[in-house]
């Protein structure tokens, strides 16, 4: 299973790395939970005080597998943050 480590994720910038991912399909829901759409699922967990979001089990399954392989998401995941002024830990 593939996992990253988010650091200097501010409220805001979490916020605007949702709308990003969301755009992408991966809807994060609250700061933290599971998320499951055509084949990805993934855990996730934004703590607000340490300015820190991780990402944890990555698998892909069919249909999405025929594209992406877990570290692609990730890899996916952490253009956005760097995008979203993050940084990968």
């Amino acid at each position: 299973m593939a996992n990253a480590t988010y650091n200097g994720i501010t409220p805001e910038l979490y916020n605007n790395l949702r709308g990003k991912l969301s755009a992408a399909g991966i809807e994060l829901e609250g700061n933290s939970g599971r998320v499951s759409k055509q084949g990805v699922t993934a855990d996730y967990a934004y703590d607000e005080a340490s300015q820190q979001l991780q990402i944890n089990n990555v698998a892909v399954s069919f249909p999405a597998s025929m594209m992406f392989s877990p570290d692609k998401i990730i890899q996916k995941i952490n253009e956005a943050v760097r995008g979203a002024g993050g940084q990968v830990a």
